[in-house]
């Protein structure tokens, strides 16, 4: 998996998926950051959804298991795609009520069947948790999560609920820009700074 995982860190920074900004930027959780990491357009490109169909599938090694779906933009994308890909049962939750009556909603899965939840990026979690619990009321079995980035600093991992595999972090995305000279000048240090914060 290290080549792999290698790969697509490259990419990630050749494809402008990860962005060190002077403006900084409000996340999800109120935190202003000059760094941000979105896999949204990369995947649109269909030869970064095939490596991270590789690399996924390089996880996966024969495990049986449902993909499950968080509420993102991204998430049932990659699990449809990886679903058609690996043959794989797939289970669809609607956290929103964004289309009438399916607020809560769960769809497909096998019951008793181990659930990996699928998103692009982790930063605190609390759409997957939410992805788990829905899932395991309508008797799906044990869930776990895949991503392609964790960017949650380390005190956050501790508690986390759910197991976590993630072939990349931020912490070794911004190590590697630095190291590659994608990073120079007031980058670099805005970089800096948010690898103090992930070290927390």
């Amino acid at each position: 998996m290290i080549a792999l995982a290698q790969a697509l860190m490259e990419r990630c920074w050749e494809a402008g998926a990860v962005v060190v900004q002077n403006a900084p930027i409000t996340l999800k959780s109120g935190r202003q950051s000059h760094v941000y990491v979105s896999l949204r357009h990369f995947v649109c490109e269909s030869a970064n959804l095939a490596l991270c169909g590789d690399v996924f599938g390089e996880w996966l090694e024969g495990r049986e298991l449902t993909l499950g779906s968080v509420s993102s933009l991204l998430s049932p994308v990659l699990c449809g795609a990886f679903a058609g890909r690996f043959d794989l049962p797939l289970a669809l939750f609607r956290a929103d009520a964004s289309e009438k009556g399916l607020s809560g909603q769960v769809f497909g899965g096998e019951k008793g069947g181990a659930v990996v939840l699928v998103d692009d990026v982790l930063s605190s979690g609390g759409t997957a948790v939410e992805a788990a619990r829905a899932f395991a009321e309508k008797g799906l079995g044990k869930a776990s999560l895949f991503v392609f980035v964790d960017k949650r600093p380390q005190s956050l991992r501790v508690h986390f609920p759910l197991p976590v595999a993630a072939p990349l972090n931020l912490g070794e995305l911004l190590r590697h820009g630095i190291k590659a000279g994608y990073l120079r000048g007031e980058a670099l240090g805005f970089a800096e700074k948010e690898l103090a914060f992930l070290a927390d």
